[in-house]
């Protein structure tokens, strides 16, 4: 965008004996200068709108410049600018996918044109193969699909992540984000269901902790926590069977056993698995199934000391 002679560079103000002056590129300087001259005037248009993307494109971290962008957004008005918008920051998110500021403007623009759709999703999930685990792609995700109902088939794509890589948490995140949100938590036969999906992937890797944790995770949350949790104590029973000394089925044991109401038998089962998992399976948290063996043979209260 051409630049008019009225928009002289303001130089970076150091102070009067700067110390250690950042040795900036004579193009940063150029720009940054363009750009503070942009802010004093208070213009806003498509020549302040073209200085933000120069600034942008040397510094994508830039929040003030991407902040005066937005204005000039909204100052212009049209959904035909918006739209270009949404184009131009698909490249700049892709270069620059764990950058918050990228994610949180690209959902303005989404918003402006009304583009929350399956081209979107599929957006977002070719930024999520780059990186599955990205947590801000992940945010922006849920907000996309939550923000204009798009939930059809996001267990099936969380269900394609975890075949990939079955340690992904935020895939498993995004299950239980899915389920919350369609209120599916509430149906005993979709939680039901879940607790299947999640068993079913420990039979890759029965010490993989995520799945223990998606299914503790269900048990307290579902509509039938007594239920659920006599279900995951016989797969844990189970499990230890077949994996002696898997301390992951120990720890959802000793919690699941663990539970108000419980009876005094299951008390003494999980105290026995606490002296396992300190002794022998998970000596590197020794100190903790000390603390939960003395809770649990002081009654809960945690007042009688160990023996371990």
């Amino acid at each position: 965008f051409p630049m008019a002679d009225d928009l002289a560079p303001v130089a970076q103000d150091d102070g009067p004996a700067p110390v250690v002056r950042i040795k900036y590129t004579p193009e940063f300087e150029e720009a940054m200068g363009r750009f503070r001259a942009i802010l004093l005037r208070g213009e806003v248009g498509e020549r302040a709108l073209a200085v933000t993307g120069e600034v942008i494109d040397l510094n994508a971290a830039n929040y003030t410049a991407w902040a005066y962008r937005r204005r000039c957004l909204e100052a212009l008005g049209s959904r035909e600018t918006w739209a270009r918008e949404l184009e131009w920051s698909a490249d700049v998110t892709r270069d620059n996918q764990k950058n918050y500021q990228v994610w949180f403007h690209r959902r303005r623009c989404v918003e402006a044109v009304g583009a929350g759709d399956a081209s979107e999703l599929a957006f977002v999930a070719e930024c999520l193969d780059a990186d599955g685990k990205n947590y801000h792609a992940w945010g922006y995700r849920q907000w996309l699909i939550g923000r204009f109902g798009l939930w059809a088939d996001e267990l099936d794509f969380a269900a394609a992540l975890l075949a990939d890589d079955p340690y992904n948490n935020s895939a498993w995140n995004e299950r239980f984000f899915v389920l919350r949100g369609t209120r599916a938590l509430n149906d005993p036969a979709a939680v039901s269901a879940e607790l299947d999906f999640a068993a079913r992937e420990l039979r890759r890797d029965a010490n993989n902790v995520a799945p223990w944790s998606y299914m503790k995770g269900l048990v307290d949350a579902g509509p039938e926590p007594d239920a659920a949790a006599a279900w995951l104590c016989a797969r844990c029973r189970e499990l230890l069977v077949a994996h002696p000394g898997c301390a992951p089925a120990a720890a959802a044991l000793v919690d699941m056993l663990d539970r108000p109401g419980a009876r005094e038998a299951a008390a003494a089962e999980a105290a026995v698995m606490c002296i396992a998992l300190a002794t022998k399976w998970d000596t590197v948290r020794s100190k903790y199934w000390a603390m939960r063996h003395a809770q649990l043979v002081a009654g809960g209260d945690g007042q009688q000391t160990s023996a371990l």
